[in-house]
């Protein structure tokens, strides 16, 4: 029997394969374009398209499946491309894996080809490090193994590390030199011993690529159609090989979302995305825009979290997002009922989640959700055994000793930790005094024995997701319950430069957009911070939430109006000292923001933080990019209450 397929019989089963798309999805499927750059919003049928691009293609004979390369981020997303590429009818398998296994697979094969005796891989960098600095803590080892890590995906050697971390804005434990040392000395030892991590399997593979021609040409046929997910997250040096894996024949397929970029902390660097045309000449744009996750009032809010016209909903119309003041000690309890409240009878627990900045908020609220009945699901506290903090506070507690005594002698957390890290051995404190309400001899191995089994059954059981806004990525629930959207935590308090400050923003915006059909937000009046109650500012985002007012004119305020305000103040004129001027502007916003809060029927803060008050007082802005520029307002906010505050703000009459 004839192996020749039918050219009716292909046509066929390509239409079918675009026929339910819209039409933007189906320009991004069948275009011929290489190389070619996908900007898939969030909710746009990313991997739809991907899949169904690989499909089409190899139907109409454009590319030959037994040649496709899918390079993710995690070995989770390798596997759903490759389940749904088998599901749409491919005979072949697509090749699919993340960058370092993918790479790790072309070293052995180069090494083989060498006759070449593979080094050992070194899978555990951060036990490593700890072996050969006996004497310092686990938390500052996981810290040491961030930076050193961070400083693998931007190619920044040991020497260049100390003025990089400045350039950057980093935070190394001890000291930037200390630092520098310690990487410097954990290269050396691998060279010594023969091993290698796995930023080295990265590095190991470009210069296989780059140095050995016959090689390269031989891996660049087998792989000549590349494909790129979630490119937002590529590093430099996984860029590096990626162009060393493109050839003459080569076609490229990258997609992403700018707006979704939230790892700069960790290598990630967002302008290869941002600016693909700089750096992959002659690639072409393509945009998937409408959202098929989220309801338009949510794409609204996570619209003005940015500062962008939102998104297009190809959902109905639904509710408004809503907003709740709380006070700290109530906040855990507060967000049970409303999770409480939004159950409807014979609905999965699971169409909840409850998203937090950081992993120490969690504890608390889990512990509350189950208080209340209500069952839970955890991926961030799966680990939280495995913590640096928290392993070297177990330390110090035996097994068998009764855990009301392990508790009592921990009088004090180490000053050295991060705000976070404190912040997540206080959670666990408060998770081992919950255990002693329910059994009060309870022994330390007890209570770990009874976290552990949590851990298992979580994965598991039906229940309100609890996770961190980065844990979330990539996830989606009818409901969402955002918590502690409070200056501090959103955006977090070492966001200390404006690149940090708007991968702040792109965070929310990402927890945000996992949302469907609901969005309810919260934020703390007051919040214990260590062993002190501290007022919190709401997060300057936190406005984003309200519903959109109508637009107003994008130009100048009326100088009748400034003028008349000036009058009204009779004590103060153009000449006077600074000082003066600036008070006048900031009674003026005060008086504008509590209009605004009591119409809006939220707290004053919510509208506009005071940080953001002194600031429009002091840079006293005079157009609307102007106001666009303070920090916190941006363009979306600018436009809607522009004109008012600018008659507040701007005193020049030119």
């Amino acid at each position: 029997m004839s192996d020749r397929v039918d050219d009716n019989s292909i046509r066929g089963d390509a239409g079918a394969l675009i026929a339910d798309l819209t039409d933007e999805q189906r320009d991004a499927v069948t275009t011929s374009a290489s190389p070619l750059c996908i900007i898939a919003g969030a909710g746009s049928g990313k991997t739809r398209v991907l899949t169904r691009r690989i499909a089409w293609q190899a139907a109409t004979g454009n590319i030959d499946p037994r040649h496709v390369l899918a390079l993710t981020f995690t070995r989770r997303a390798a596997g759903e491309l490759r389940r749904r590429t088998r599901s749409l009818g491919l005979r072949d398998e697509v090749a699919a894996g993340t960058f370092h296994g993918v790479a790790l697979a072309i070293l052995r094969s180069h090494w083989e080809s060498k006759g070449r005796k593979p080094p050992e891989l070194l899978e555990r960098r951060m036990a490593f490090l700890a072996k050969a600095n006996p004497k310092l803590d686990r938390s500052v080892i996981a810290d040491l193994d961030a930076e050193i890590g961070w400083s693998r995906a931007r190619m920044v050697t040991p020497e260049r590390y100390v003025q990089a971390a400045a350039d950057a804005k980093r935070r190394p434990p001890r000291s930037s030199s200390f630092t520098a040392d310690v990487y410097a000395a954990y290269n050396e030892a691998k060279r010594k011993r023969r091993l290698i991590d796995f930023d080295d399997i990265l590095a190991l593979a470009h210069d296989a690529m780059t140095n050995d021609e016959s090689f390269a040409s031989a891996q660049r046929w087998r792989h000549r159609h590349l494909l790129v997910d979630e490119f937002q997250d590529v590093n430099p040096l996984q860029f590096a090989v990626l162009q060393s894996w493109l050839g003459p024949e080569s076609t490229l397929l990258v997609v992403g979302d700018p707006n979704q970029a939230i790892y700069g902390w960790n290598g990630a660097e967002p302008d290869l995305l941002r600016n693909i045309d700089q750096h992959i000449s002659g690639i072409a744009v393509l945009h998937l825009r409408t959202n098929f996750r989220s309801s338009p009032e949510v794409l609204a809010a996570a619209g003005r979290v940015l500062g962008e016209p939102a998104q297009p909903s190809a959902r109905p119309p639904g509710d408004e997002p809503t907003i709740r003041e709380l006070e700290g000690e109530d906040e855990a309890v507060a967000i049970a009922r409303a999770v409480r409240g939004r159950h409807r009878p014979g609905a999965p627990w699971r169409h909840q989640a409850v998203l937090a900045r950081t992993n120490a908020q969690l504890p608390p609220l889990r512990s509350a959700l189950e208080a209340a009945g209500i069952p839970t699901r955890s991926r961030s506290e799966g680990a939280l055994l495995r913590r640096p903090e928290i392993m070297d506070l177990l330390d110090d507690w035996h097994g068998k000793r009764p855990l009301k005594m392990a508790i009592a002698d921990t009088t004090e957390i180490d000053p050295d930790l991060s705000p976070e890290r404190v912040a997540m051995v206080e959670a666990f404190l408060e998770l081992a005094h919950d255990h002693l309400a329910l059994e009060k001899n309870a022994t330390v191995d007890d209570f770990l024995g009874s976290l552990r089994a949590d851990d298992r059954g979580n994965a598991a059981n039906d229940g309100v997701e609890l996770t961190t806004f980065h844990g979330a990525k990539g996830l989606e629930w009818p409901i969402v319950h955002l918590v502690g959207l409070e200056d501090g935590l959103v955006p977090i308090a070492f966001a200390s430069n404006r690149a940090a400050f708007q991968e702040e923003q792109r965070l929310l915006y990402v927890a945000a957009t996992r949302a469907e059909r609901e969005l309810h937000v919260s934020w703390c009046r007051h919040r214990a911070i260590g062993k002190k109650v501290v007022a919190r500012p709401p997060s300057p985002w936190l406005s984003a939430f309200t519903a959109e007012a109508p637009a107003l004119p994008d130009d100048r305020p009326s100088f009748a109006n400034i003028r008349a305000k000036i009058a009204a103040h009779a004590d103060i004129d153009l000449a006077a000292p600074d000082a003066l001027q600036r008070q006048l502007v900031f009674d003026g916003v005060v008086q504008w923001r509590k209009q605004q809060a009591k119409a809006a029927g939220a707290a004053p803060t919510g509208i506009l933080s005071d940080r953001i008050l002194h600031l429009l007082a002091a840079e006293r802005p005079c157009s609307i990019e102007e106001l666009a520029e303070i920090e916190g307002i941006g363009s979306v906010y600018a436009r809607r209450f522009g004109l008012k505050i600018l008659e507040i703000t701007c005193l020049d009459e030119r």
